[in-house]
């Protein structure tokens, strides 16, 4: 683990260093690809904490990236966290802004959906409800989270 964030620490450094130099068209190129190569890297990591499809609750459609897509589960007395959609990334290639209509219905116990940046915890609902939630990334950790305490109810979510 320290390895990889002492990598991590390089690269950041690195790509900064190319960044300041960056004046003339060749180094700017390599500079891009540098960063594009560091934040396709960093996703493919984040990938793994996902919950995987197969330990869900419910059904999951992602769309383009592991950021959007569909969500509808059913829940009977569940405990526990699904990490639905998010990742870890520098910039998403199809922007940042993000969208989520959902509806959340508690037929009993508790349930919270939220957006997990980093290590803060951002909550969308943790009441029945419908609604619209609008947020916009920031690098690194992005995840949406649902979390439920003997929990009994269903969720239907859309990311755009």
């Amino acid at each position: 683990m320290r390895f990889f964030k002492n990598s991590i620490i390089f690269l950041i450094v690195f790509a900064l260093i190319l960044c300041i130099t960056g004046c003339n068209k060749e180094v700017k190129n390599l500079k891009d690809n540098i960063l594009k190569g560091f934040n396709d890297v960093i996703e493919s990591f984040s990938q793994h904490a996902l919950t995987k499809d197969s330990d869900l609750q419910g059904e999951r459609i992602t769309d383009e990236d592991s950021y959007t897509g569909t969500y509808k589960a059913s829940y009977n007395h569940y405990n526990g966290k699904e990490y639905l959609f998010g990742g870890t990334s520098l910039q998403r290639d199809d922007g940042n802004n993000l969208k989520i209509t959902y509806s959340l219905n508690i037929s009993s116990g508790s349930g919270t959906l939220y957006w997990q940046e980093k290590d803060e915890k951002h909550i969308i609902s943790d009441i029945s409800s419908k609604n619209i939630y609008e947020f916009i990334l920031s690098s690194g950790d992005n995840y949406i989270v649902f979390e439920g305490d003997d929990f009994t109810g269903n969720i239907n979510i859309k990311i755009e």
